[in-house]
């Protein structure tokens, strides 16, 4: 491996486990010697590629909103999946996040980065606003597209709130994280989503 290639290599594992550390600990949970003791490099080889805790966490909040908003597109904008396909596929994704940082049964670990987000907006301020508004706008879109589908392919009815509908999903979506440290399972999420589903199709199912 090229010297180029190694110091890339180093970057990207001090970036994965950073990202991983923020969203258990927080950004006051965690230091460059967390990192590096994981890792087995210095902190002055971490301060080498990243300078300061605030330019990492510059660049974890912003991939954390590019990654997100890349999810939300593929789940809710697929061409021709059905509303509920879409659903299903998001279901699956916050799952895999839950499981990802909540081994144990019974674990109340936070598992998304957005929430970790909202809960570091007094230490990071507009950093951590601008992400979470930006992502806030791209749920908004991409559900507003995937329910007027619905609608016009008649899974759902012509008469459907629509906006009532993006209202709640997103709201419920953006809260999955809280859900779960209340319950410490990922089955009251399942039942929230199912139930709602269940719900619009009584009052707006379509065919």
């Amino acid at each position: 491996m090229s010297e180029a290639n190694d110091a890339a290599s180093t970057r990207e594992r001090i970036r994965l486990v950073a990202a991983e550390l923020y969203v258990l600990r927080g950004y006051q949970g965690f230091s460059f010697g967390d990192i590096a003791a994981r890792i087995g490099v210095t902190r002055a080889n971490i301060h080498h590629h990243f300078g300061t805790k605030r330019r990492l966490m510059e660049e974890l909040s912003e991939g954390f909103g590019r990654d997100a908003e890349a999810r939300i597109a593929h789940h809710w904008t697929q061409p021709g999946a059905s509303f509920a396909a879409r659903l299903a596929a998001q279901r699956a994704d916050l799952r895999k996040f839950y499981d990802r940082f909540n081994h144990q049964p019974g674990a109340r670990n936070v598992w998304s980065p957005l929430s970790r987000l909202r809960l570091d907006v007094p230490v990071l301020g507009t950093l951590a606003t601008g992400v979470l508004e930006r992502v806030n706008r791209s749920y908004d879109r991409c559900l507003r597209q995937a329910v007027t589908e619905a609608v016009a392919s008649g899974e759902f009815a012509p008469a459907t709130a629509v906006d009532d509908v993006v209202c709640v999903l997103r709201t419920t979506l953006q809260s999955c994280g809280p859900i779960t440290q209340d319950s410490g399972s990922f089955r009251d999420v399942d039942a929230l989503l199912g139930a709602l589903q269940r719900t619009w199709m009584v009052a707006w199912g379509g065919r």
